[in-house]
């Protein structure tokens, strides 16, 4: 398994989860990490995409309370 190092290290990751005009939400990206073979916890993920990767790399739209997130 590999952990997460650096911040844009992680960015990368999780945009290349993505396929092209694709909306996942958190849990989604998380399962698609694990297939990857990363660690990586669903609540922290989500957390680090709001922080770091929103608006910049990615954007969201609630679908029934729920955020889900596509490239920009």
């Amino acid at each position: 398994m590999k952990k997460f190092g650096n911040a844009s290290g992680k960015a990368k990751a999780v945009l290349s989860v993505f396929e092209e005009g694709e909306r996942l939400n958190g849990k989604e990206i998380c399962e698609r990490m694990v297939d990857e073979g990363y660690r990586v916890q669903s609540g922290h993920l989500k957390m680090f995409i709001y922080h770091n990767m929103l608006y910049k790399h990615l954007d969201k739209e609630d679908i029934k309370g729920v955020n889900h997130y596509f490239r920009v």
